[in-house]
């Protein structure tokens, strides 16, 4: 496997496995800790800036074969791996990651607590999700 797509891929199951542990937190413990809320919301973002990094390394090794423009934005990004079959029905969870990832950049403050919890409970499968997919189409492809 492309050395720079192993290693943005093992970032992800770390910073996943954080997330992981930090989601079995009681939800009253987690809203009373703020550096145990920003330490997931850092992770978060960093989980989802490495999920973006593989779809960019992908997109870039099929430009090799292909005539493909590189994604202006985050979501392109997603939207072309649906568009070339290496991701099957994430395009809508991937594209609300991205959202979420502008928002803890750029409007940090306007994020409460709970709704980080929230994402914690509900939406980790979906990182969960894209790492199996593009495993599955590493193998198949043998990138």
């Amino acid at each position: 496997m492309d050395e720079k797509l192993a290693f943005q891929m093992r970032q992800i199951t770390k910073y996943l496995g954080r997330l992981k542990e930090v989601a079995k937190t009681p939800k009253e413990k987690f809203l009373s800790n703020s550096l145990l809320q920003s330490a997931t919301e850092r992770y978060l973002q960093l989980c989802i800036e490495s999920c973006i990094n593989v779809g960019n390394r992908l997109i870039s090794m099929l430009q090799i074969d292909l005539q493909l423009d590189a994604p202006r934005t985050y979501a392109d990004v997603f939207q072309e791996l649906e568009r070339h079959q290496i991701t099957q029905g994430l395009e809508p969870a991937m594209l609300e990651m991205t959202k979420f990832r502008n928002r803890l950049v750029h409007i940090y403050w306007d994020i409460s607590p709970e709704f980080i919890y929230d994402i914690l409970q509900t939406n980790l499968k979906d990182i969960d999700r894209f790492l199996g997919q593009v495993a599955q189409y590493i193998s198949k492809n043998k990138h």
